[in-house]
């Protein structure tokens, strides 16, 4: 494990570890270049976020002010804008979304509710903004399970509050550390064998596809906490979180939005947490989940966590990973 920790070290982070982070033309992770130009502040980006979305809820690709060369993805499966997939099927957008930006990559996200022909689904959204205009939409939709995984009432579901909060001096973090600590996270996650690579809050909270996990419903049955689980070693059956990606850092909220896949290659059905308890794996073949998660850190510590996730097939890639420059293959 120790071993992997270190393989999984991003070349920016390398390059800050052996000094060359402090020069002032040393470019920030997740930044193609150490001279930032923003064209679309944070609120241009959400604004922009938005309006995509009622482009898609009224099947108006025209209305969503998209760049010639557009790219966009459904599940990691590329297809035209306007055409297929998600757009072709939506009757409806709920309210009360989580939205969140990056002006300096010029990304932003969108993780809330749709409706497909009246039946609700998870969406989250990335998009990226160059000129004005969008040039990447990278969407995780989590449609009524057809296999074992979260699916909560949307009538119930609610974005905590403090995902809004301006964070103060002292709890603030640089966009290296707020990324070396979710990092650390998937790092945890990966072969979870009891041990924790990363900081949690006491009161770390998190919601997958509308279920809070880790204190109404999951794995919040074995153990309650995020740390707590991670100890027992629950999640063992990730043989790897493979092609990760941090396309949003928010310094000024702590906040970090990934990209990335988990790999259950189900080599085994059973296997034992720490406390001696046996676990059974739900599915019986390889599979993995595609996901957009979103990390709130505070002081350092992860507090809050809402992710989107959904089966793909096993080793599935992403369209985006190589287009990225904070593109991690593992």
């Amino acid at each position: 494990m120790k071993t992997a920790i270190i393989s999984s070290l991003r070349p920016a982070l390398i390059l800050l570890a052996l000094g060359f982070g402090s020069s002032a033309m040393a470019q920030a992770p997740g930044l193609p270049s150490a001279v930032i130009k923003v064209s679309c502040d944070r609120t241009c980006l959400i604004d922009m976020a938005r309006n995509y979305i009622k482009a898609l809820a009224n099947k108006d690709a025209d209305r969503a002010r998209l760049a010639p060369n557009v790219m966009f993805a459904e599940n990691d499966v590329t297809m035209p804008v306007g055409n297929d997939g998600l757009w072709g099927t939506i009757s409806g957008v709920r309210a009360g979304a989580l939205e969140l930006a990056d002006p300096q990559t010029g990304n932003a996200a969108w993780f809330g509710i749709v409706e497909e022909h009246g039946k609700p689904a998870y969406l989250a959204m990335r998009i990226k903004v160059e000129n004005k205009l969008i040039t990447e939409i990278e969407t995780i939709v989590n449609r009524l399970p057809d296999m074992p995984k979260p699916f909560g009432d949307p009538d119930k579901v609610s974005h905590d509050p403090t995902w809004n909060d301006l964070l103060g001096k002292e709890e603030s973090r640089s966009r290296e550390r707020l990324l070396t600590v979710a990092d650390g996270y998937f790092n945890t996650v990966e072969l979870n064998d009891g041990d924790v690579f990363t900081h949690f809050s006491d009161d770390c909270g998190r919601l997958e596809n509308g279920v809070s996990t880790t204190s109404n419903g999951g794995a919040s049955s074995i153990a309650q906490g995020c740390e707590q689980q991670f100890k027992l070693g629950i999640y063992k059956i990730n043989k790897r979180v493979r092609e990760r990606r941090y396309p949003l850092i928010d310094e000024e909220r702590g906040i970090v939005v990934a990209a990335g896949f988990f790999d259950h290659a189900n080599t085994f059905d059973h296997y034992l947490l720490k406390d001696g308890r046996e676990m059974k794996t739900a599915l019986k073949w390889p599979n993995s989940i595609s996901l957009l998660e979103a990390f709130k850190i505070r002081d350092g510590k992860i507090s809050r966590i809402e992710a989107v996730f959904t089966y793909v097939p096993y080793f599935m890639p992403s369209p985006f990973a190589a287009t990225n420059v904070d593109h991690q293959t593992r």
